[in-house]
């Protein structure tokens, strides 16, 4: 299927992700930062911290992968890894004026399968999944926080989702800080003007007030969804899209400037693992084996 194809990349990333708060190495998991237990678990080991450390350590980590991500990959992180775009495609499968209402139907009940499995496993991160599930079962907070990061997926593809893409991602933000032209892996190009106006591209487009007939724009989020609309009005006259992706390595996704992007990474990843040893290094912090015990 020509879905899967073009998100193998996509799913061979979500699901290590779904799995990992599942997995246990022994007494501990692979990965969890347990709140409910005050201790980080890592590899099958445990370190005891308080909720200030961890959650200073997710802020950390959340915001030295999202400068390395802008600085390499760019924008093919919005267009390929991103949970909002790979919505926004199976969402276009289900949807259309031919489309019938069981098809509809059928597709909001999977993305709201797929927006609660994604949302369980953000939460599961920082509580375990037996106690997750009992969370869930009971209605206290954890239980909530799924229900309602569930039901904000599920609002956010159907009622705000290129406007949230244009505006107010925090990853959409930083990239349009750096607007290199040469990051854009989308492009229109019609020398022979075949194009028939119909402006379907402009239409299907999540970003509001987007064209790329016009070329570059900073907020486009190199979804793909105006290429699907523009093959489909070509392939009644067997020729090829207008909008077409660039080759390139997803190495070479964040721009020509590779020593001044190298330079920056190797500092954003010295400071991190600085912050990380300073917030494991902590008086407060110890290494344990059983059970929590009191800290002094």
């Amino acid at each position: 299927m020509k879905f899967l194809r073009d998100y193998k990349t996509f799913l061979a990333l979500l699901i290590p992700f779904l799995a990992i708060p599942w997995i246990m190495l022994g007494d501990f998991h692979l990965l969890l930062f347990n709140f409910s237990h005050d201790r980080l678990e890592i590899g099958g080991f445990a370190i005891e911290m308080s909720t200030f450390a961890m959650i200073s350590l997710l802020l950390l980590l959340g915001v030295a992968l999202t400068l390395i991500s802008a600085l390499s990959l760019s924008r093919f992180y919005c267009g390929t890894l991103c949970p909002n775009t790979f919505f926004a495609h199976l969402l276009n499968l289900f949807k259309g004026k031919k489309t019938s209402f069981f098809s509809k139907a059928a597709g909001f009940i999977l993305l709201a399968f797929l927006a609660s499995m994604l949302a369980f496993s953000l939460v599961a991160y920082g509580i375990s999944t037996d106690e997750l599930i009992d969370a869930i079962a009971h209605l206290t907070f954890a239980g909530w926080l799924v229900i309602i990061l569930s039901l904000l997926m599920i609002a956010e593809i159907y009622m705000v989702q290129g406007w949230y893409c244009a505006y107010l991602c925090p990853y959409g933000a930083i990239t349009a800080i750096l607007p290199i032209e040469d990051r854009l892996t989308y492009r229109f190009d019609d020398p022979n003007i075949n194009c028939t106006e119909c402006e379907g591209c402009v239409k299907i487009c999540p970003i509001p007030d987007l064209d790329i007939r016009h070329g570059f724009d900073i907020r486009c989020i190199q979804c793909g969804l105006c290429e699907e609309a523009c093959e489909k009005v070509f392939a009644k006259c067997t020729r090829p899209s207008l909008i077409h992706p660039e080759k390139r390595s997803i190495l070479r996704a964040g721009g020509r400037r590779s020593m001044g992007v190298f330079v920056a990474i190797i500092v954003i990843m010295l400071l991190t693992t600085a912050g990380i040893v300073t917030l494991l290094d902590e008086k407060r912090l110890e290494s344990c084996r059983l059970e929590n015990r009191a800290l002094y």
